[in-house]
């Protein structure tokens, strides 16, 4: 009588974190994936917030305050540097090449090629909401992202076909391969979670692909 019980509460306990991980995929409104050779990627940043609706320039203000006290001016700007460069190029670039390597087994599906207009569809990326969890010590925290995923004509990005989420795509905390912290949050720990979204979405795309 126990273990049923116990596996009832870990069901009840689990379920919240279950469907948030769900994504769902119409597979009528996708059906042109599987015709299509090539699909554009596109990434758009300017909606990004961050840790509890903190918005973005508030948290690189947050953090450029914390390096600066606990380091130094020069390691600040290292850090916010590095994360630019991640935002805007190593993390949307691992997604792409994540999204691609699992669906590459699949009959039917596309290869996603970042800023391809000549393709005849788009998929927008437009990341809300990112956690880059901590390494305190005893207690540690993986990276989370939240994005949010459009499909369009290329000619017309302003008739949505489809529209999804990929909720708080949430990858494993290992401190032995660059998840600990530094002189600001770990961006190899948010490396790991856009990787993660990457496969989810492409786990959720081969029902309509293979």
């Amino acid at each position: 009588m126990l273990k049923p019980l116990l596996y009832l509460l870990f069901i009840c306990v689990a379920s919240p974190f279950i469907s948030a991980q769900h994504i769902k995929i119409d597979k009528k409104a996708l059906s042109f994936l599987t015709s299509q050779k090539n699909v554009n990627i596109v990434f758009v940043q300017d909606s990004l917030l961050m840790i509890d609706d903190v918005y973005e320039m508030e948290f690189i203000q947050k953090i450029r305050t914390k390096i600066n006290r606990q380091a130094s001016t020069v390691e600040a700007s290292k850090w916010i540097s590095e994360y630019n460069i991640n935002k805007i190029k190593t993390w949307p670039e691992i997604f792409t090449n994540q999204l691609n390597a699992k669906l590459s087994d699949s009959k039917n599906a596309p290869n996603f090629e970042m800023n391809n207009t000549e393709a005849t569809y788009t998929m927008k990326v437009v990341p809300t909401w990112m956690y880059f969890g901590y390494d305190a010590g005893i207690i540690d925290r993986p990276a989370k992202v939240t994005l949010q995923i459009y499909f369009y004509e290329t000619k017309k990005p302003e008739t949505i076909i489809y529209a999804t989420e990929i909720s708080r795509a949430m990858a494993k905390y290992n401190k032995q391969k660059g998840d600990g912290e530094g002189a600001g949050p770990s961006l190899y720990r948010m490396r790991k979670a856009y990787e993660l979204a990457a496969y989810k979405l492409a786990k959720s795309l081969q029902r309509l692909v293979d």
